[in-house]
């Protein structure tokens, strides 16, 4: 028997067991077999519960990680609109009103979100040029923070959060208010397209770094969902680690036409940076950053060449500065910011992350 053989209720039988992982381990004797837990566990009918880890515990880090550690973030999927969704929605909202600890990491959240939205009130005013109406959007970074969490801030006014992983944002949408502008900011893996097409209340996408993965998700939209914010990713820094398209390139005017003239789901926004750690540290000093003044030239060129070639005026939008340097980004010119750790703290490993 291998480790892949079907779930069984709890079954008795007799084996001789040769563990794949486990090569000098073998024994024979009648077990009770049963996958209630995370770890596979095997049972002697009349002996207490044994595991493969108090068989051989030195050999734990051989096992594969879906069996030596349980993904807390695997947590139920619900279908929108559905009772089991609602209800734990009301139990969300239910736990903020009653539970103690809930309220206090509530007000914390609430005290921390505001303390942020008074640094972007300073930093357009210090701003040369700075308009009244011109609108600084903060979304609020909730990756691997559970969902109670979005809750508090969205009950206190907060619209618009992002995310960077789909499969979270999958599991989270449902199980919170409609009204939440979502907005995924991760890198964009074609195989998740699909999913991320039908969230209906997803505002926009951050990450397009190539026009094919544009026209997958225009195709996947539902023609009755409204269109999709998109933001084409810039790589200012030249990091290979750095998803986006390079500055100037004739890939990025492709990728930016294309959703322009091709993908009537998708509404063009501007673009978006992530930047140089080292770059965002400067910036944190009063240094301005490199990365935000590159993808400010770069979105001059593209309003510069999409009037000259297709005689209209644009005026892009430009996604750029996070905890460390938004401040500085607004001074340069963000439309749209995006703040985690300095609103919800520092995030939890992902193993550990936990929706609910």
């Amino acid at each position: 028997m291998r480790l892949a053989t079907p779930r069984y209720q709890r079954s008795l039988f007799s084996c001789r067991y040769r563990a794949p992982y486990l090569p000098l381990l073998r024994f024979s004797r009648t077990y009770s077999y049963g996958t209630g837990r995370p770890l596979i566990s095997f049972s002697p009918a009349k002996s207490k519960e044994i595991s493969f880890e108090s068989l051989v515990p030195s050999t734990r880090t051989c096992l594969p990680p879906e069996l030596s550690r349980r993904n807390r973030m695997a947590d139920a999927e619900y279908e929108p609109g559905s009772e089991a969704a609602d209800a734990v929605l009301a139990s969300l909202k239910d736990k903020l009103q009653k539970d103690a600890d809930a309220k206090e990491r509530a007000q914390e959240l609430v005290l921390n979100l505001q303390d942020i939205q008074s640094k972007i009130g300073a930093a357009k005013t210090a701003t040369v040029n700075h308009r009244e109406d011109d609108e600084v959007l903060l979304i609020a970074v909730s990756k691997l923070k559970p969902a109670i969490d979005i809750l508090a801030l969205h009950d206190n006014g907060q619209i618009h959060f992002g995310e960077n992983y789909v499969q979270e944002l999958w599991k989270k949408y449902p199980i919170l208010p409609p009204t939440i502008s979502w907005h995924f900011i991760g890198s964009l893996q074609s195989s998740a397209i699909s999913k991320l097409a039908r969230i209906k209340n997803l505002h926009a996408v951050h990450s397009i770094d190539n026009a094919k993965k544009a026209v997958t998700l225009n195709r996947m939209r539902p023609d009755d969902f409204p269109p999709i914010n998109v933001y084409v990713q810039v790589n200012t820094s030249g990091e290979d680690s750095k998803s986006g398209l390079e500055p100037s390139s004739d890939e990025l005017w492709d990728t930016v036409s294309t959703i322009r003239k091709e993908c009537s789901k998708l509404k063009f926004k501007g673009l978006m940076t992530i930047g140089a750690i080292a770059r965002s540290q400067a910036a944190k000093e009063g240094e301005e950053n490199e990365d935000f003044i590159t993808l400010v030239k770069v979105a001059q060129e593209i309003e510069e060449r999409i009037e000259r070639e297709d005689g209209e005026k644009a005026i892009l939008s430009l996604s750029m500065g996070m905890s460390d340097d938004f401040e500085n980004a607004i001074s340069l010119g963000a439309g749209c910011i995006r703040v985690g750790s300095s609103i919800f703290g520092a995030r939890p490993k992902k193993a550990d992350a936990t929706i609910l």
